[in-house]
């Protein structure tokens, strides 16, 4: 993960050229030194192909002096002037030609001059010798030169217009496939050719075949460019400016020729009603009345159109080489900045490690006059993602409000205004009085909307939460009760959804209707009040044009949501910049006299390592809590503030071990964050300061180890050189070798996601290890000890802590465990709950003025023995990584396209009777679109009786009323086909969502392991939302848009039956061409996508583990392996835009070509009316630019993903309803109403796995427990006790038979199994929300009887000297328990399992983040507060908490070896629990607990 940034692809990063290799002036070398000199043997062909067409027309054209020079009459006449021009001209041209062949370096300044006269002189031949032949009257200016003025204009179009459009700019290995284009071939986006014939040879093209990323485009140099060049955009250099004035700046050149191209390309798109009216006006003069040749026309029907093509989608290349460059940007500014941010100052956060050692401990909770904020994590993916797509769409549509409608709009008002006069006006102030309409109910629908999304965050926040959880779930048997919750919060959802709708139908029929409405009251204005005549030259050009306003104002109105969203977008980035709080080495704030920057330090010694005089808090305006504040009873969440203050001196031992205790929650995480900057510090005065220094190096281990999702190997190593010597001894000094041995990949094994394939204590060796690998002088760890057994935590003291590669490094290490570190701990900090240092000194010091500590150490410690040949046994527990060391699944990448089986998932949940349903639908569209093309056939009937009658003798009002009778039928029947959409798409949203939700909550832990957490969100979240919204109406376009091409085709066929031949081959070519293009858009979609997940996965990963990267100094690394994720993603996502400009440049073609075609029949062949030629040419125009559009549904019909477009997004969804299932409840699976009635437990050989595959973990073990006895289990790390827990509950696959109160487990159904016993997993999951909440989920118990269990859980007890931040059942808790510590976790935890009241109880590693003193307050509670008829097995590394237990269980390699009363065992001198017992550092203490008398024996 942490590459150099400095490796990038060579076609990422491509060099540029320089000019210090090229000559400046010509030497006398050989031709092919010129050629190279001249930047290429292509280049080169070009600029000779322009000089010797300079050199012919200037030979030409002192032919034609010469030649001519005896008609002409000296230098009187203006001819002969005219001819001495043009071989000057000539002659100047054919100069510079030569000199841009001759002198390479100045090519670009000759070259482009050169271009500029020859397009001036072609353009003036055009107008004295082209122009005239449109005409009827005019003939050539230079006609008299015969056939040479012919080739001297073809010569002239050669070298002026078509070699500088297909000339390459320079060398093209210098440069990336676009910058190495033509600029013919960059406007027709040619380059792409290439691409799209690879992606049709192959099934998928991976990203390394697409164009490579521009040297400009990468994002080392974006970010470099940008801070260097715009100071905007720098939050710690400009803090009271708004970020977008930094973008406007940076990207000026960029909005400025997309605004260009905009402006010519809203002017071209009038041509098509113009060239229309001509037409038109032609056919109805005559053919002899007309002084501009019709084939002018038709030429303009397709040159302008065309012109406006290229200059829109030039346009849109401009806006998304912006936009992707503004997420490469935006990214990349967040990245860093949030590495500069003290996490818990915006939210009690998702930061790793007991950073958030709560209550009394490292807590800092929500200011309480505001609102709670999301979690830290969830807060930036939201801006990366949601916040930056809007941003990209806003982008993309500035300009369009900007520049395009008011363009298009002012020119199709003044044409309107000269074909129909004042009525054009009064047609306009009618479409303008009826908009507010439209525009009303978008904002009604708006508010429905808003409405509807509360609800959507509802259900994804319930969603999230239980994702997040959904181990705990499972585990509890809750799956059907959670389903039924989000189910209830899905149904809230849709009927607001389907109220929306019925409010958009309203709003498209007002869209429809109104600019119909507007063309009756036109027309009907022109011909009865102003009594002019409607001719269908008036009638389909004012049409046309009055489409195009009409279209432009519904633009505006669909433009302002999306502009306003993406600024909304743009301030919550902009606050996030500028307004989050920075640690205090970035803040800038330096007002406050207890936060001065000078004091970071001290003033002499920078060896020293420790803190003087200050307080920490979690915010810099926290209040600081003072003995009269204590006092004060706690009024909610805004009490729990903690305080960390150093009042003297605290000065840790260099080169030595430094040990920190103290109780739960009294704040030992919170020193070593303090040390580390990652709190507030407040200085008592000017002789205060914090110092850590980092000259030598700073390792941090947390105590919730934070892992990279990468190999084993590579989190060690995190981005350190490979030492094979040293890496070997780190492996065996934090005893991983016999770890790495179970997995076939060894350390290139992946941990996954969150280290999933880690046990506890792995994790916590791995993290461990790192640090020891790493250089630092100075190591910060956070009891990682906690989650390790006696033998390895002694392995880890004896042979890292005491080893070669510890030696004089200072480690600063908190710890519980005294009893082991104590002969190792140089000095010893010891914390009161108070957040006050209770003692400091040596640890004898220590223990004289704590005698508490003194009790737990006063029993004779005795060197363990065995301890090695304990570690050395091969077996060991795992999840079976497979061979090449993946565990965590990639993103599926199906090949090809979306097929049927994906949309019928869709299709088929519409309704009960779906072909009924759909034939239904098709029918009603039909009829729609029927009567709308009978409108248009209607205004031509219309207009054809003015050709025979006078206007007095037409009445408007019956033809009025016959069209709105149209109309009104229209309007029926669209209502009708819509109210099937609305009913069909609910129906199918609920049934998927449900078959959803259903699937992941029934699948396997395994599955689960395997896939990352993301994947899953995304699935219930976003492609969900993609289901509701987008995937309905894109179905409904696709099907609206084949049925109104075919009507407009069969419309066409009746004036022009011959027009059906050109359709169809044009169809088919349309057809084609969106085939290939589809298949690549498939490949470079789906790569888009993926390369997109790596950069959010590894910016939420960095920022999850943000303290861990600023304590090692990492944040480099990780700024450079984002730079290489969001490289590869912007060569996706540059390609994809690519692609979509390059068919619509295409098909936009064909289908003007087709237009075209039929202009030039009906002109040219069987005489037909002008309006029947209107009423064709207006069908075949629909026709015609309904091409792309439906090659585009069709497209983003079978592909998508990314932005969550609709058949990729089902194919997602159904991808998640096919996996690995548990199995599903029957009736033969309920168990008897009684059962359980006792906590018998009877296990006949039981063996497990977690795969298919995979080995066994546990060997056929048999044993029972009698109802209510207490059983311990104890083994080393990986020797099968969390597979013995997860066995009993069937949570893995295991063989044998498990009886629980004498029926067997494998025949009762899974929810009634887990709901009848009760978990507690090593790793505690709560809820966000309140703490009665995370007891009591479903609100199934009273208050009295969630105290009772908080009271037995030993929480009450914990804080019997806190009368400020206790814990009560209102308290919030935030999600994963973020502002609690460990142990709290773990007391909740087990709060939660006690009011469950469960026959049978396992505790696995429920108390191993706790303290002794409250452990010891935990065991008695539940020794005396559960009933005597439930049973309890309790999985522990800390053998004080079973010493007391019925029975003990001894497993190792999965087998049991040792089964008895622990008295008996400690009888057995050489038995395995003996040892265990032996190698503790409190046995006698244990043996007293069992009850065995160690001095007898």
């Amino acid at each position: 993960m942490l590459r150099s940034a400095t490796h990038f692809s060579k076609n990422v990063r491509p060099c540029l050229p320089t000019d210090d290799h090229i000559s400046t002036a010509i030497d006398g070398g050989s031709l092919q030194d010129l050629i190279e000199r001249s930047s290429g043997r292509t280049i080169s062909i070009y600029q000779a192909l322009r000089l010797l067409s300079c050199v012919a027309l200037l030979c030409l054209s002192v032919a034609t002096s010469i030649f001519d020079s005896h008609t002409l009459d000296g230098i009187a006449d203006p001819e002969w002037w005219v001819r001495l021009t043009q071989c000057e001209i000539y002659a100047y041209t054919s100069a510079l030609a030569l000199a841009s062949v001759l002198i390479p370096r100045r090519r670009a300044l000759f070259s482009g001059h050169l271009s500029l006269v020859l397009v001036l002189v072609w353009v003036v031949y055009v107008y004295r010798n082209l122009v005239p032949l449109g005409t009827t009257n005019l003939s050539p200016a230079d006609a008299n030169e015969g056939v040479l003025l012919w080739i001297k204009m073809a010569i002239l179009t050669e070298a002026a217009v078509l070699l500088p459009l297909f000339m390459p700019p320079g060398k093209p290995e210098y440069l990336n496939e676009e910058q190495a284009a033509s600029w013919y071939s960059q406007r027709v986006f040619s380059w792409l050719n290439g691409t799209v014939a690879k992606a049709h040879q192959v099934d998928h093209m991976p990203l390394e075949d697409l164009p490579a990323l521009g040297h400009a485009d990468s994002t080392s140099i974006l970010i470099e460019g940008c801070l260097k060049a715009c100071l905007h955009l720098d939050p710690l250099q400009a803090k009271n400016t708004h970020v977008v004035w930094g973008f406007l700046q940076i990207h000026r050149s960029q909005f400025l020729l997309g605004a260009l191209a905009l402006a010519v390309s809203s002017t071209f798109g009038l041509s098509w009603p113009f060239a229309t009216q001509g037409l038109l006006s032609y056919l109805e003069e005559g053919h002899n009345d007309s002084n501009i040749q019709p084939w002018v026309w038709v030429l303009l029907l397709f040159v302008g159109p065309t012109l406006a093509t290229i200059c829109s989608e030039w346009h849109q290349w401009t806006m998304n080489r912006v936009s992707i460059r503004n997420e490469a940007i935006i990214t990349q500014l967040l990245f860093q900045h949030a590495l500069r941010i003290r996490v818990k100052s915006d939210t009690p956060g998702e930061s790793e490690g007991d950073s958030k050692d709560a209550t009394n401990g490292s807590t800092y909770e929500a200011r309480g006059s505001e609102p709670k904020t999301d979690f830290f994590v969830g807060r930036l993916n939201n801006l990366v993602t949601s916040d930056l797509a809007n941003i990209t769409e806003g982008n993309k549509q500035l300009l369009i409000l900007l520049v395009e409608a008011p363009v298009q709009m002012g020119v199709a008002i003044a044409f309107m205004y000269s074909v129909l006069g004042w009525s054009a006006i009064v047609g306009l102030a009618t479409l303008v009085a009826l908009l507010p309409i439209p525009a009303y109910l978008s904002g009604w629908i708006q508010a429905f909307q808003k409405k509807m999304m509360d609800k959507t965050d509802a259900r994804v926040q319930l969603i999230n939460e239980v994702l997040n959880v959904v181990r705990m779930i499972k585990l509890f048997g809750w799956e059907q009760r959670v389903a039924a919750q989000i189910e209830e919060r899905r149904q809230a959802e849709l009927v607001l959804l389907s109220k929306s709708r019925w409010l958009e139908i309203l709003n498209n029929l007002f869209n429809y209707s109104i600019p119909l409405v507007t063309m009756a009251v036109t027309f009907g204005f022109y011909t009865a009040v102003m009594g002019q005549e409607l001719t269908a030259s008036k009638l389909f050009s004012s049409n046309a044009a009055f489409i195009l306003i009409q279209t432009e104002m519904h633009t505006i109105f669909f433009v302002i949501p999306i502009l306003t969203q993406a600024r909304v977008s743009l301030d919550r980035i902009n606050d996030f910049l500028h307004q989050t709080e920075l640690l205090d080495e970035f803040s800038q704030d330096n007002e406050s006299s207890d936060s001065t920057a000078s004091y970071l330090h001290p003033p002499t010694e920078s060896a020293i390592i420790g803190i003087k005089g200050t307080s920490f808090t979690w915010a810099n305006d926290a209040p600081i809590r003072t003995p009269l504040s204590a006092a004060t009873p706690s009024t909610g969440r805004s009490d729990r503030r903690f305080v960390l203050t150093i009042d003297g001196e605290l000065f840790f031992k260099r080169g030595r071990t430094n040990l920190t205790i103290g109780p739960t929650g009294s704040g030992k995480t919170s020193l070593l964050m303090a040390l580390l900057g990652e709190m507030h510090a407040r200085f008592d005065g000017p002789a205060s300061f914090v110092s850590l220094p980092r000259e030598g190096g700073v390792a941090y281990a947390a105590q919730e180890s934070w892992v990279l999702s990468d190999t084993i190997k590579n989190n060690i190593l995190f981005g350190a050189p490979y030492d094979e010597t040293r890496y070997a001894k780190v492996i065996k000094q934090c005893a991983l070798e016999r770890d790495l041995s179970l997995f076939d990949a060894g350390d290139q094994t992946e941990v996954g996601e969150r280290g999933i394939t880690l046990s506890g204590g792995q994790k916590a060796r791995i993290t461990l290890a790192r640090a020891v690998y790493s250089s630092a002088d100075i190591l910060l760890l956070d009891d990682v000890l906690a989650a390790l057994d006696v033998h390895t935590g002694r392995w880890i003291v004896d042979q890292c802590f005491k080893g070669d590669l510890i030696r004089e490094r200072t480690v600063i290490l908190v710890s519980h465990n005294v009893a082991l570190i104590r002969p190792i701990a140089d000095f010893v900090v010891a914390l009161g709950s108070d957040g006050h240092i209770a003692s400091q000194g040596s640890l004898d010091k220590t223990l004289r003025e704590d005698g508490e500590l003194l009790s737990e150490l006063a029993s004779e410690e005795e060197l363990l023995k065995n301890t090695s040949e304990e570690l050395n046994k091969p077996e060991l527990e795992g999840k079976n990584a497979s061979k090449n060391g993946k565990l965590v699944v990639a993103e599926e990448i199906k090949e090809g396209q979306v097929g049927w089986e994906t949309l019928r998932l869709f299709f088929m949940n519409t309704s009960k009777t779906p072909r009924l349903y759909w034939a239904v639908y098709m029918i009603m569209m039909a009829v729609t679109h029927s009567f709308f093309n009978s409108q248009s056939y209607y205004l031509g009937i219309w207009a054809a009786q003015y050709e025979n009658h006078s206007p007095s003798e037409i009445s408007v009002a019956y033809y009025l009323s016959i069209y709105g009778l149209l109309v009104l039928l229209t309007i029926i029947a669209y209502g009708t086909a819509w109210l099937f959409y609305i009913i069909g798409s609910k129906h199918a949203s609920r049934i998927i969502h449900s078959k959803l939700v259903s699937s992941i909550l029934g699948t396997t832990l395994r599955w689960l392991d395997k896939t990352p957490t993301s994947r899953v969100v995304a699935r219930c979240t976003a492609d969900i939302q993609a289901v509701d919204t987008s995937l309905p109406r894109y179905v409904l376009a696709v099907i609206e848009t084949i049925i109104f091409m075919t009507l407009r085709i069969v419309a066409v066929a009746l004036v022009a039956p011959i027009f059906i031949v050109p359709a169809i081959v044009v169809g088919a070519a349309g057809a084609l061409l969106g085939r290939i293009y589809m298949k690549a858009q498939i490949c470079v979609k789906r790569e888009m996508s993926n390369t997109r997940a790596p950069v959010i996965g590894h910016f939420s990963s960095a920022i999850s583990g943000i303290v861990s990267i600023r304590a090692y100094g990492a944040q480099e690394q990780f700024k450079n392996e984002s730079y290489l994720r969001v490289d590869r993603y912007s060569r996706a996502a540059f390609t994809y835009n690519g692609l979509n400009r390059w068919v619509t440049v295409r098909v936009d073609a064909m289908g003007v070509l087709l237009s075209v075609l039929l202009a030039a029949y009906l002109v040219y062949g069987p005489h037909i009316s002008a309006s029947n030629a209107g009423f064709a040419m207006t069908m075949a125009v629909g026709f015609s630019a309904t091409i792309l559009q439906w090659v585009r549904l069709v497209n983003y019909l079978q592909i998508s993903g990314m932005h969550h477009r609709p058949s990729y997004v089902l194919e997602r969804v159904q991808q998640y309803l096919t996996i690995e299932q548990e199995e599903k409840p029957t009736t033969d699976g309920v168990p008897p109403a009684y059962w359980p009635a006792s906590g018998d437990l009877r296990v006949e050989k039981l063996s497990a796995r977690y795969s298919e595959d995979g080995p066994r973990v546990l060997h056929e073990i048999s044993f029972e427990v009698r109802s209510g006895e207490r059983i311990g289990i104890v083994g080393r790390t990986g020797s099968g006790k969390s597979s013995l827990t997860l066995s009993l509950l069937r949570c893995i696959l295991t063989e044998g038979t498990v009886y629980y109160d004498r029926i067997a487990t494998n025949t009762i159904n899974l929810d009634a199994l887990r709901s009848n016993i009760t978990i507690i997993p090593q790793t505690p999951e709560l809820l966000s929300g309140t703490l009665r909440k995370n007891l009591d989920p479903f609100d199934q118990h009273d208050d009295a009887t969630l105290n009772d269990a908080l009271r037995s859980a030993g929480l009450f007890s914990l804080q019997e000297s806190e009368d400020s931040a206790r814990l009560t059942l209102d308290s919030e808790i935030t999600g994963g328990g973020g502002n609690l510590s460990v142990g709290q976790r773990q007391i909740l935890a087990l709060a939660r399992a006690i009011v469950r009241r469960s026959k049978l109880l396992i505790l696995d590693e429920a108390t191993s983040a706790i303290d002794y003193e409250t452990d010891a307050i935990i065991q008695n509670s539940l020794r005396e507060e559960l009933g005597r008829d439930v049973t309890v097995l309790t999985v522990a590394h800390r053998l004080q908490s079973i010493m007391d237990a019925d029975r003990i269980m001894v497993l190792d390699a999965g087998r049991i070896v040792e089964y008895d009363a622990p008295r008996k065992l400690l009888e057995r001198q050489n038995g395995y629990f003996r040892s265990l017992v032996d190698g503790s550092g409190d046995k006698a203490a244990l043996c007293a607990q069992a009850g065995y008398d160690l001095v007898s024996s």
